[in-house]
């Protein structure tokens, strides 16, 4: 299977970045909503899959140009009970503030400070609705 290398993306000239949790193309966006506590950050909902990706605009953008053009961001995580989630960090600071979107609480955005502006990273609990060969590479 062949998928678009880069799963976070920067446009210069706009200031935005993207960040795909999905294979780019392969699933239709049926609409955007912005994360209530944070409006750098919209999330792009699908059909066939929750999220497409995220669209960054702002700091938040800002934070992941030095990471465009990257692949294979997020690692695989187990918990004690064995749950599989997949999780991407921009850095290892400490979490101080943990949100969902209403329409997709299974993706958990992280920001290291609790009025979720320094936006760190996310998981995504929802395992079976993504490619774990596209996040990940296995």
């Amino acid at each position: 299977m062949s998928f678009m290398k880069n799963q976070v993306t920067y446009d210069n000239t706009a200031k935005m970045g993207y960040i795909y949790l999905s294979e780019p193309f392969k699933y239709k966006i049926t609409y955007t909503e912005e994360l209530p506590e944070n409006d750098d950050i919209m999330l792009d909902f699908g059909e066939e899959v929750p999220v497409v990706g995220l669209e960054l605009e702002g700091e938040t953008a800002s934070k992941i140009k030095q990471i465009a053009g990257n692949a294979n961001i997020f690692t695989k995580e187990l918990t004690a009970e064995g749950q599989v989630y997949y999780s991407f960090r921009l850095n290892n600071k400490m979490i101080r503030m943990t949100v969902s979107h209403p329409d997709a609480g299974t993706i958990l955005f992280h920001f290291s400070d609790e009025n979720c502006k320094d936006f760190l990273g996310i998981d995504i609990w929802e395992a079976k609705s993504y490619s774990e060969q596209y996040l990940i590479g296995k």
